[in-house]
């Protein structure tokens, strides 16, 4: 799957010279300009992949910069024989949809294209439910003997033809599920499933996961804080605690959790903020 990519990526001039900025002055300059590079405006959560970018050894930076002054593989294109789906964020500005991700899709023997919208360059981070669930159906799909353009086969069973969307859906939020609340949780969950409580966790996987936590209004520290309010609220205090856990993964800090629960004792409560800091404290304690 090649997502948010082309075959070439513009003259090599702009690329030579941010390679000597990098040299000169470090990733400072190319870091105060990342977040509108790869973010559409309302996406909230560019800090962490900003400072990464900050954090980056310059010289690694600049010879990046120098291969892809000199990268070009359009005449290689066809040659390629895997099956192949190509992604797109529709507000991509360092590789647009136009004049990249349609090369690469019109080009490659069978390829597919898919435009998610709402997304930037790292349509990954900011849409992960529509590109995870692309990239679960188009594995889906190879592991089957086809192709992204390649209609089912005559006589094939059920299973052969592209994942529902509801199937998509399920694969992408059980993705966000894992990255939210860790493998040991998810994991126990599935394990515990029994054909009484099947439906169930198919609904939230799909609906909370696959549907809300995806959406790109909101980055997950946001929700965090959003989620461990609403379990104050309305007095669940075992999923407080897997939330507490979840907040922890999503990049809260110990003392942003604390700050939370403090906000929770004037709008729920101060008995519904004593019995949070009780469960908080212990899911911290045990965390380490």
């Amino acid at each position: 799957m090649l997502c948010c990519t082309s075959p070439r990526f513009g003259p090599p001039e702009p690329w030579l010279e941010r390679a000597a900025l990098v040299r000169r002055e470090g990733t400072g300059p190319v870091a105060d300009s990342a977040a509108q590079r790869w973010f559409t405006p309302a996406f909230g959560g560019a800090a962490p992949y900003v400072a990464m970018l900050r954090a980056a050894d310059p010289e690694g930076y600049a010879a990046c910069c120098e291969a892809l002054a000199r990268f070009d593989a359009t005449e290689r294109l066809a040659e390629i024989e895997a099956p192949t789906l190509v992604v797109a964020g529709a507000e991509d500005g360092p590789t647009p949809p136009r004049g990249h991700a349609d090369v690469l899709a019109g080009t490659i023997p069978g390829a597919g294209l898919l435009v998610v919208q709402n997304a930037g360059h790292l349509a990954n981070v900011e849409r992960p439910g529509p590109v995870t669930g692309a990239l679960t159906a188009h594995l889906d799909r190879t592991w089957k003997g086809l192709r992204p353009m390649d209609p089912a086969p005559a006589g094939a069973a059920p299973a052969d033809p592209p994942l529902t969307d509801d199937e998509r859906r399920h694969a992408a939020g059980m993705a966000v599920r894992r990255e939210v609340l860790g493998d040991a949780h998810v994991d126990g969950a599935v394990a515990r499933t029994t054909g009484f409580t099947a439906d169930f966790q198919d609904l939230i996987t799909r609906y909370a996961w696959g549907e809300i936590w995806t959406r790109p209004g909101l980055d997950r520290r946001t929700r965090s804080c959003v989620t461990l309010t609403a379990m104050v609220a309305g007095g669940h205090l075992d999923e407080l605690a897997m939330h507490v856990r979840a907040a922890l993964r999503n990049g809260l800090t110990r003392d942003e959790i604390k700050e939370v629960l403090l906000q929770t004792a004037v709008y729920c409560g101060v008995p519904a903020a004593n019995s949070a800091f009780a469960v908080a404290q212990r899911v911290l304690a045990e965390e380490g």
